[in-house]
């Protein structure tokens, strides 16, 4: 027993010796040396510069996604605004302009008309482009942030000849092509929709 008692205390004064030198060696610790330091801010530098980036990538991912589907949502409102007064007004002719259509309404011999246009404003350089029923400028069901320089809408009968001012069409397909635009951070976001219908 007390052999063993002995060899358990002999035990614990050389882990308490060896503890004591280890600590003797940290407080002699006087810093790193240029070549830990140099090690240690290449990898701070590196880790730094990895997640600067990754974070960079990240808001101009959802910068670009958010302005992609902001094109998107402007384009769907333009189009349903554009179905939307074709329907509604119900014209009998419609006929081409420069700029747009010319929606013929008669009723019992009286003749109404609505305009539904691609106007370019004045200013700037090359002005912004936007699109007007009726000729209301400021129209919250097309309110759009986006320029709309180089969007179309064209009618043609049946036979696919252009709807003119002279030769309206009494029925054919209405040929819209919406090119938007949008500026962010120095870039330019663009999106093309073609749709067609019957009127």
């Amino acid at each position: 027993m007390e052999g063993q008692e002995g060899k358990r205390t002999l035990r614990w004064w050389r882990d308490i010796l060896r503890m004591r030198r280890f600590a003797n060696r940290l407080k002699n610790q006087q810093g790193f040396t240029l070549i830990e330091m140099i090690a240690a801010l290449t990898i701070f530098s590196m880790v730094v510069g990895i997640i600067s980036m990754v974070t960079m990538f990240g808001f101009r991912s959802y910068h670009k996604i958010t302005i992609e589907n902001s094109l998107r949502e402007e384009a769907d409102l333009i189009m349903s605004s554009i179905i939307n007064e074709l329907y509604v007004f119900g014209p009998t002719r419609v006929e081409n302009t420069t700029d747009g259509l010319n929606l013929i309404k008669d009723s019992d011999g009286v003749i109404s008309t609505r305009t539904i246009q691609f106007v370019t404003s004045e200013g700037g350089e090359g002005g912004i482009t936007t699109l007007t029923i009726n000729s209301v400028i400021n129209d919250p069901r097309t309110s759009i942030h986006s320029d709309l320089s180089g969007s179309t809408i064209v009618s043609t009968n049946s036979n696919g000849t252009g709807c003119k001012v002279n030769v309206p069409c009494r029925s054919g397909l209405v040929d819209i092509k919406l090119l938007l635009t949008q500026h962010y951070d120095g870039r330019t976001y663009d999106m093309e929709m073609v749709s067609k219908f019957g009127f």
